[in-house]
This record gives structure tokens, C-alpha cells and sequence, in this order.
């Protein structure tokens, strides 16, 4: 089993890289929520798990959490293309609203 970290702040259309988000602008979407992280997780069938007591080391400053995303033994998946798969549910997501 593989534990992934998965911040808001990766995903975040308004933060540069420089303090966090891990994907282009193109698929970032603005301040994206944990719950929003949990609905694609949840269409993808992830395992997933909040935390919200942790805060992102480069925005310590502001509201924290993250999602603990659990692979099953036999999913290849790396933590980047987890993370594009996520950005690019979660601006289908965000379009739907």
C-alpha cells in the first residue's frame, strides 16, 4: 500500500509555484477545498482520508488540511500523474457548478 499527501494548494489557480501549486495553469482551478478533493477522489474510487489539523509548509499562514489519498497494492501510480489525474477531474468538477 502507497500513501499519497494530497494538498489544496497543488491544484491552486491563484498560488505560483513557488508556493505550491504542482500543475499548470491551465488545469488549476481557484481555491480549490478538501471537500472538492474528496468528490474526485470518491468518482475515481480512491481510497481517501482528510486531515484537517495539517497545514501546507509554504501557506502555514493560511487555513490548512490535507487528504491522504491510499493505493491498493497493485496500482501503479506516481504521485505525479495522481495529481494530474485530480486536476483534471477537479476541473470538470468546477465546471459543473
Amino acid at each position: 500500500m502507497k500513501n499519497f499527501i494530497v494538498w489544496p494548494e497543488y491544484f491552486d489557480s491563484t498560488l505560483p509555484r513557488r508556493l505550491g501549486r504542482r500543475i499548470p495553469k491551465n488545469l488549476a482551478v481557484p481555491r480549490p477545498t478538501l471537500k472538492d478533493i474528496l468528490d474526485v477522489c470518491s468518482e475515481l474510487n480512491l481510497e481517501c482520508e482528510v486531515r484537517e489539523d495539517k497545514k501546507y509548509p509554504r501557506t502555514w499562514y493560511s487555513s490548512g488540511g490535507c487528504v491522504v489519498v491510499t493505493l491498493k497494492d497493485g496500482e501503479e501510480l506516481s504521485k505525479n500523474k495522481l495529481i494530474k489525474l485530480i486536476a483534471s477531474k477537479l476541473t470538470e468538477l468546477k465546471a459543473r457548478k
